[in-house]
């Protein structure tokens, strides 16, 4: 088949499959997804197998695709969706609602009808207008997940073709390149890797960036071609855990394979260190393990909002005693008052005084409204999220090192940040580097340290007397069982070289010859199958055409600095690959307009021209420049590169300080491990069985094949080997000398790890592997607990090899971050899982523990009761009184009550959680928890505040927390700074609303003793329902942005002035009830005043409405303007202009006519209000007498310098 050549060379074009949708007229197109709720297994068959099309398959209809959706909304429903959370969340705001309904009742209108409306049209309109911006980055963030792209198998064209995540459907055969994230559950059916392995990351799944081997399933065979598969796979139904597995694949009948966690690949983890993998989707989309586990944090409340919801209530207890007393009265005035009463123009049909008092609460509940205040929820949140945006945007809290800034990941509890009265910290990568270092080992009795650690603090150093004494004793058998144990017993991978897909560079689709987004209408299937027959290799059918690792092509290829195809293959290719196109064989650099190949790429861009430079470059080069990768040598540079990848910081430390001593681990397959000795003699050991790490037995070991029979090498925790040693172990002079230097490696902070091995009998190791293959094969949820039981019958008896100690630093400015916390009276708990030893090391040299402070170690409830005796103690809690502190033992609490500082070491990662609840619920703790590891997660939620550290332990702590940083000594900033600002500016907004509200309706309220209690306003009502969401909301907002009780460099140097918030001192009852008091005589004097002044005037109440409002506004002004601590030009204009805006809004709601049954003032009410000298001397008097009171509190509070201040 040939394909006639177009006018040009190379076009762009699209290369993604978009599979055909379901017609309109199709049901399935409107009744999408699965029918019912899966209630037992799922049973998958291929997509292949069936010739109908995608839309119908049984897979399409019956599990959902792998789109994902994490929006709240769809255009549908917003609206409608978001009115009704707002309503059921904020109970304030049905509340609101209930008010502007009542207002429409004729019998109890106070306001014109849409005047009501104004301010609960205002607060939803404005969330739902945030919450709509909120779901439109969601959507976008979907549609970028969505959008990624992956090959997956199309049965007409028989061939992988790269098409959206958002298209793949359970049962199809999925192509994954190396590097590429994996778009749903798989299970791998095929690996580029001759054994049947791939690697994967982890980060987005547990927060791990360590690497993690998959195997494809016991029994499948290494070839795999789709259109051959017609295997059934049985699962069980979607859930949330990634650790486990239930599943089979039925390839014939009789033969089945059960699928275990190490066949599977997660959607979320990624390809590494494997070319290409192809596996069979098995849950796609919401289904996925990852999407499931996708629960949102928990939502938290800062206790100044959880205070404020008792505030409110007891303002709407003061809100309901003010109706009664309002309807009464009116009631009462109405029975005083007969209709044939001279009152001008009273109505003659006014109703029976109960009919009065009941038609009064209702105007009375819409008078009285704002008691509750309605705007400041929504002030609030702009607040916050105005706070938040300083705090990410501070220098001082970004680190150059690894580029990172603070991320502010929750906008609702900034002020919880200065309110803090304990910190529970995690150790390891939270306050030491993670960056573990290879300091000493011990195998014989001589202890051998690196003494140019001090010099050298980032970088393992050689110990010169331990090189001379493996080049004097090379054969030394303990020595070298030693090493031979650090290099075997690991999972460290070695990476040197990358990894290429050719499906990625290109294949034939359609007869052309497609790369990426480009087709070469040159590259002929006619010229390609010639040339490739002439280099011996067949090519049977378009299958093969459209799969270069059925072409016989190197399936990984690596390009060098001068573009050398470099072929993972154990075997070179002799021939060449034919140069395809004569056009191609011009350089585009040397070419003249003449050349053929300038014409044609004259007119593309410069990323055609360098693209069909790569291609001609690398896939059509001569394979005479290939060169085998095994046969080269591994330089120096490329070494000093680090070609290793680790699941575990600990265990890369042990490998590369290894090669300091010339053993190398070369290479680890699936049955062998390679390693390189200081006789430079290379050594392969056959891998019989790994009996891989757990929590539960906290070792790992591996079984290889030695002359003297099956060889146990075993490494762990202190306590989890030296336990497991032979019983003459104990009287062993070598292992007691051994021991003491591990104590002594303790004592320094070192990380300890021991080393231990067996020979086992070949009769009794063929029936454990018989009985642990059987165990593997098991599909019950006790799989993993049996297998940890199972490795434990064998390791015992056991013969120490030697020990390790890892250095793992103090991060830069932790001990100075530690002392600022304890000086600002937080309780600083530092929870580790070390020993004891290690621990206290830790905890002295961080500065953690007090200097002067006795240290008391509690192991007993004896020690927790001699402990609660004393106070500043600086405690150790060992495993045992962890578990006294869940019971809830008294004495222990009392003593942690009173405690300067607290160690807890032993801890498990289960563990760290409960001690976060214990602290907050028997301690009543305002808690901080701080960590960088997946282990921390539900220590951080748990939490009032959540902090995350992004370090190498992976982003989980940094995305399940509240706020992230980079280093731990930020922290100090963020608390004694920025959570000490917003704790004081949030209290002061919150007392400063409902001072306000306060004042506004209590002016209302004094009006009715002079209108008989008819619930009428003395203020214009669109002014008055618009004064607490407009007139009077921008200053606070500003105010309590911007305001500053103390600058950054005094909170720094004295960390002692955040007791203000760590204790409250700002916003209590007693706070409440004097503001609230204080707005109530600012009432009081705002309305007299006016009264008074206009007293015996023809004044109408329009004008008397003029004066009062302008007085408001005036007062309040100043009374905010008391608050403020940091003044500077532009706040002095924000309240001039808000001034000014009053009495422009006055003059020109005059000169406009009513509409919708809304009076309107007089023509020049307000001008002529003003140019009477009567109304600038009542506001002068207004202001002076209604603010006198507080500022002669202030002054007297300040001359005792008060911590209170400004209050």
């Amino acid at each position: 088949m040939t394909t006639p050549r177009p006018t040009h060379l190379h076009r762009r074009s699209s290369s993604k499959w978009v599979p055909p949708s379901a017609p309109l007229h199709n049901p399935i197109s409107i009744f999408r997804g699965r029918s019912n709720r899966e209630t037992g297994s799922r049973v998958i068959r291929p997509n292949h197998l069936f010739e109908s099309p995608r839309y119908e398959l049984n897979n399409y209809r019956d599990f959902t695709d792998n789109q994902i959706s994490t929006t709240k909304y769809t255009i549908w429903n917003f609206v409608p969706l978001n009115i009704w959370h707002q309503i059921s969340t904020k109970y304030a705001n049905l509340y609101f609602i209930f008010i502007a309904v009542l207002n429409w009742v004729p019998f109890f209108d106070a306001y014109t009808r849409y005047v009501g409306l104004i301010p609960i049209t205002f607060v939803l309109g404005t969330t739902l207008i945030k919450d709509g911006i909120e779901d439109y980055r969601r959507w976008k963030f979907d549609n970028q997940i969505n959008e990624k792209t992956c090959h997956v198998w199309d049965r007409d064209r028989c061939a992988f073709r790269k098409t959206e995540w958002r298209y793949i459907l359970v049962g199809d055969f999925v192509h994954i390149s190396n590097d590429q994230d994996v778009p749903a559950d798989i299970i791998l059916l095929r690996s580029s890797n001759e054994s049947g392995t791939c690697y994967i990351e982890t980060c987005n799944l547990d927060g791990e960036t360590s690497l993690k081997q998959r195997m494809v399933p016991a029994k499948k065979d290494s070839s795999f071609k789709p259109s051959d598969f017609t295997g059934v796979v049985t699962c069980e139904k979607p859930d949330k855990s990634i650790y486990t597995i239930r599943a089979k694949v039925e390839y014939e009948p009789g033969e089945t394979d059960v699928i275990i966690k190490e066949n599977m690949l997660l959607r979320g983890s990624r390809i590494k260190n494997t070319t290409f993998v192809e596996g069979i989707v098995v849950y796609a989309g919401h289904d996925t393990k990852v999407m499931l586990n996708n629960g949102r944090a928990p939502h938290k409340t800062s206790g100044i909002e959880k205070l404020t919801n008792k505030f409110i209530i007891a303002c709407f207890i003061m809100l309901l005693l003010m109706v009664i007393y309002g309807a009464v009265t009116s009631a009462v005035w109405v029975g005083e008052h007969p209709t044939n009463t001279e009152i001008p123009f009273i109505l003659s049909n006014t109703p029976r005084p109960f009919i009065e008092g009941f038609i009064g609460i209702g105007a009375f509940f819409i008078n009285y409204q704002l008691l509750v205040p309605i705007s400041l929820y929504i002030t609030v949140e702009i607040i916050k999220a105005l706070q938040i945006y300083f705090i990410s945007n501070d220098i001082q809290l970004y680190d150059p090192k690894s580029d990172r800034a603070i991320d502010c990941r929750s906008l609702s509890i900034p002020e919880e940040l200065g309110t803090v009265t304990h910190v529970l910290s995690d150790k390891t990568g939270t306050l030491t580097e993670n960056m573990m270092i290879f300091r000493n080992c011990a195998f014989d009795e001589t202890d051998y340290g690196s003494e140019g650690s001090r010099a050298n603090p980032d970088k393992p150093v050689r110990c010169d007397e331990l090189f001379e004494r493996i080049n004097n004793s090379m054969h030394n058998p303990i020595q070298k069982h030693f090493f031979a144990n650090i290099l075997l017993n690991n999972s460290v991978v070695v990476n040197t070289i990358p990894h290429t897909d050719l499906l990625e560079l290109g294949n034939f689709e359609g007869g052309v010859y497609n790369i990426g987004n480009s087709c070469f209408y040159d590259v002929t299937e006619e010229k390609y199958r010639a040339k490739l027959a002439a280099v011996g290799k067949e090519v049977n059918g378009d299958d093969d055409l459209s799969r270069p690792d059925m072409l016989g092509l190197p399936s990984t290829i690596k390009f060098d600095d001068r573009l050398t195809v470099i072929v993972e293959e154990d075997t070179p290719t002799e021939s060449p690959i034919p140069d395809i196109s004569p056009s191609l064989r011009d350089s585009p650099e040397t070419a003249t307009p003449t050349s053929p190949i300038y014409r044609p790429l004259s007119s593309l861009s410069s990323f055609s021209r360098k693209l069909s430079t790569v291609v001609r470059r690398s896939i059509l080069r001569p394979i005479s420049d290939i060169i085998p990768v095994r046969k080269r040598l591994i330089s120096f540079k490329q070494q000093a590169l680090n070609p290793y990848e680790a699941e575990s910081p600990d265990e890369l430390a042990l490998i590369e300080g290894a090669a300091l001593y010339n053993y190398v681990l070369l290479e680890r397959a699936a049955t062998s491990i390679t390693i390189s000795t200081p006789e430079k003699a290379e050594k392969r050991y056959e891998l019989l069985l790994t009996l891989p790490f757990d929590a539960t037995r906290k070792r790992m070991s591996v079984i290889v094949n030695s002359p003297k029979g099956p060889l146990m090498y075993c490494k762990g925790a202190d306590s989890a080997v030296l336990s497991r040693l032979t019983p003459e172990s104990s009287a062993d002079k070598r292992v007691q000398t051994i021991q003491s230097h591990l104590d002594g490696y303790a004592k320094k902070g070192l990380r300890t790890l021991c080393f231990a091995m067996k020979y086992i009998p070949q009769e009794e190791f063929d029936d454990f592997l018989h009985s642990y293959k059987f165990l593997m094969e098991d599909a019950s949820t006790e799989r993993e607990k049996m297998l940890s039981e199972k490795a434990d019958e064998l390791e015992n008896n056991l013969r120490l090899s030697g020990v390790t100690g890892i250095e793992d630093r103090l991060q830069d400015g932790v001990p100075e971050t530690l002392c600022a916390l304890r000086n600002a009276g937080i309780q600083v708990w530092v929870l580790t899982g070390d020993k004891l030893e290690t621990a206290q090391n830790i905890a002295t040299s961080s500065g953690l523990f007090h200097p002067q402070r006795p240290l008391k170690v509690i192991e007993t409830e004896a020690d927790a009761e001699e402990a609660s005796e004393s106070a500043g103690l600086n405690i150790i809690m060992s495993p045992a009184a962890i578990r006294l502190a869940q019971e809830g033992n008294s004495h222990l609490m009392e003593a942690l009550k009173k405690a300067k500082t607290v160690l807890c070491y032993r801890m498990t990662p289960s563990e760290k959680a409960t001690i976060v609840n214990t602290v907050k619920k028997k301690i009543k703790g305002n808690v901080l928890a701080i960590g960088d590891g997946a282990n921390d997660v539900p220590m951080i939620q748990a939490a009032h505040v959540g902090i995350g550290i992004a370090g190498k332990e992976g982003l989980q702590a940094a995305m399940a927390c509240d706020f992230a940083i980079a280093r731990f000594k930020f922290l100090s900033r963020l608390l004694l700074v920025h959570g000490h600002w917003s704790y004081y500016r949030l209290a002061n907004t919150f007392l400063y609303f409902l001072y306000k509200n306060a004042n506004a309706v209590f002016i209302i309220f004094y009006y009715q003793f002079f209108n008989g209690a008819s619930g009428t306003n003395i203020v214009d009502p669109i002014w008055g329902v618009t004064y607490p969401i407009i007139f009077t909301s921008v200053q606070p907002v500003v105010v309590g942005v911007l305001d500053q009780d103390y600058d950054d460099a005094t909170l720094m140097s004295k960390p002692e002035k955040y007791i203000i918030g760590r204790e409250n001192q700002l916003y209590t009852w007693t706070h409440f009830f004097r503001d609230v008091i204080d707005g109530i005589y600012q009432a009081a004097v705002i309305y007299y005043v006016a009264h008074l002044t206009l007293y015996g005037s023809t004044a109408s109440l329009w004008e008397m409405g003029f004066y009062v409002a302008t007085s408001s506004i005036l007062v309040n002004s100043g009374h905010l303007a008391l608050q403020v601590r940091y003044w500077h030009w532009r706040l002095v204009l924000l309240f001039c202009l808000f001034i000014f805006f009053q009495f422009a809004y006055f003059f020109v709601e005059c000169l406009t006519p009513g509409a919708y049954m809304i009076p309107d003032p007089p023509v020049w009410m307000p001008v002529n209000a003003m140019a009477d000298s009567r109304f600038w001397y009542s506001q002068v008097i207004t202001v002076i007498v209604a603010l006198c009171p507080r500022f002669t509190s202030m002054c007297l509070l300040s001359s005792l310098n008060s911590a209170s201040i400004g209050s």
